[in-house]
């Protein structure tokens, strides 16, 4: 029980915030525009400033952190054929939208957040290159996913580093590893600036979050959309555990893996497969839905993790 009431304080918090983001709507405090407005903001500006500031300000080396990249990989890799298996059964037009619920993680604003309440700020920026790396993952495998149910599309190099290319946060990571590599000195008052757009990142994206969930369509939920979500929030963590666990990382570092490849599927994944014409209605109950239960798995998760490891 101590163990399983230390896994609800790390993920508590962090869902009373999206429920609290979504009571706000209900209430008409947030209005569409504002909310489409501020999620633009947290992509774009503040969770750059985030994973900027951790890896720029850190101690820790990035080449010391490819064991825990190397699991979350291989982890995330290995649960593709297995999704690819089991929407065979399903239409075509729905296969992109549930093979990628069940590997693109909100790594950025949930799993960041849970890692800071569990492990503090030195857990964040341990855990800041592995976000990078599961983001130009989730991009790649996004793109040839869509590109491959899209007989219309025509999969290119070109298209695949546009889309890498674009991706704030990505370029944040880059920026932040360059300049410790070069040893560029930042003036304080530009540090200072970083780090408080970075604090008010993940509490303005997880109301954000919140604030997008439609509670009706998740009454609609399929049971496609609760496959994906089992796969994304039991299966990858569960095996990129199993892997770190085969590598001999520490618990910490299997406790980074476990929050960080746990975390729900992101809205991410309903933008790509509406701007891909992938089916977006389906991908917006699997991010939905995989986020309500994700309070549910990681802290069950992260008990049992106490009491194995």
């Amino acid at each position: 029980m101590e163990n399983l009431a230390f896994a609800l304080l790390v993920t508590g918090p962090i869902f009373l915030m999206i429920v609290g983001g979504y009571l706000l709507t209900r209430q008409g405090m947030l209005h569409q525009p504002f909310i489409n407005d501020a999620t633009a903001l947290v992509f774009n500006v503040m969770l750059p400033a985030l994973l900027f500031n951790s890896i720029y300000s850190s101690t820790v080396q990035p080449s010391k952190e490819i064991p825990l990249i190397t699991a979350a990989v291989l982890g995330t890799f290995a649960i593709l054929p297995f999704s690819w298996l089991l929407a065979r059964p399903i239409a075509v037009k729905d296969r992109s939208a549930f093979i990628q619920g069940a590997f693109r993680g909100n790594v950025a604003i949930v799993g960041l957040a849970w890692v800071e309440k569990a492990f503090g700020t030195v857990g964040v920026s341990q855990s800041a290159v592995l976000v990078a790396a599961l983001t130009i993952q989730f991009n790649v495998f996004a793109v040839i996913l869509f590109v491959f149910y899209d007989k219309d599309k025509k999969f290119g190099l070109g298209m695949l580093l546009a889309e890498l290319g674009k991706n704030p946060l990505i370029i944040a990571v880059i920026l932040a590893i360059l300049f410790r590599v070069v040893s560029i000195q930042l003036p304080e008052v530009v540090l200072d600036t970083i780090q408080i757009l970075a604090s008010a990142s993940l509490p303005m994206g997880l109301i954000c979050i919140g604030a997008s969930m439609k509670f009706g369509q998740l009454l609609r939920s399929s049971p496609t959309a609760l496959m994906s979500s089992f796969l994304k929030l039991v299966a990858v963590p569960a095996l990129t555990v199993a892997i770190g666990w085969g590598m001999g990382l520490s618990p910490q570092y299997l406790g980074y893996l476990l929050l960080i490849t746990g975390s729900p599927c992101a809205i991410s994944a309903f933008v790509m497969a509406h701007s891909m014409g992938g089916n977006s209605q389906l991908a917006a109950n699997i991010v939905g839905l995989s986020t309500l239960l994700s309070v549910v798995s990681a802290s069950i998760g992260l008990a049992l993790l106490k009491v194995y490891i």
